[in-house]
């Protein structure tokens, strides 16, 4: 921590120790309520339950989220964040080939620090809830569109550029969508033991089966950042 001295010996602590503090409290209290309803689902968590995983008081939790609710967008606000920051940073960092794009799409969607069991549950706990439905389309719209727009314009070079005029863009996006959102739910069952390699080699089939010469056998090999 960073000091300044007053009076020779009083040391006060600059305002980005204290800012810090706040930013790491807040975060261990997202956690904390990420596990909560991940293990009790929406409906069953509460404030007492996130303080007792946070370790802290509930009297501290509300001094930063005033209630449930509060907390709960908060929670699905910062699973978007970060799940966007990847997407973007995924598709930046594949450059222009319309092929790595779409894999790096994919990289992004089983990527173990993003897509783990916890955060899976909470995703699928918003989803699931009928109350909640409506905040988390509020919330997520704009990240689904932006995510499924993103698979549909690689398509479309895809198919411009690669003559496979007899596909549809929207229908291959919308089925990778699809492939990926099942995978997903395999993550619920088998928890810790999914297999994120062969989750990105069936994506990677699947696109295969629609643009052989880009994903087949004979493509050049790429390496699977997967582990």
């Amino acid at each position: 921590m960073k000091y300044s001295h007053i009076a020779g010996t009083q040391r006060i602590a600059r305002p980005e120790g204290a800012a810090r503090r706040v930013q790491a409290r807040r975060r261990q209290i997202i956690e904390a309520a990420v596990a909560t309803v991940a293990r009790l689902g929406l409906s069953r968590t509460t404030i007492e339950q996130v303080a007792r995983a946070a370790k802290v008081s509930a009297g501290t939790v509300m001094g930063y989220f005033p209630s449930k609710d509060d907390l709960l967008i908060a929670v699905l606000h910062d699973l978007v964040e970060e799940f966007d920051s990847a997407r973007r940073a995924a598709l930046a960092a594949a450059g222009e080939a319309p092929a790595a794009a779409l894999l790096a799409l994919v990289d992004a969607n089983f990527d173990p620090k993003l897509i783990e069991p916890r955060k899976v549950a909470v995703w699928y706990a918003f989803w699931g809830e009928a109350r909640a439905r409506r905040t988390y389309m509020a919330v997520c719209g704009r990240l689904d569109e932006a995510h499924l727009a993103d698979q549909r314009r690689l398509c479309e070079r895809l198919i411009a550029e690669g003559g496979y005029g007899h596909l549809d863009p929207e229908a291959v996006a919308l089925g990778l969508n699809g492939v990926m959102e099942g995978l997903w739910q395999c993550v619920l069952v088998e928890g810790r033991r999914f297999d994120r390699a062969r989750a990105r080699r069936l994506c990677r089939a699947y696109l295969a089966g629609l643009f052989p010469r880009e994903f087949g056998p004979q493509a050049a090999p790429r390496h699977d950042k997967i582990q």
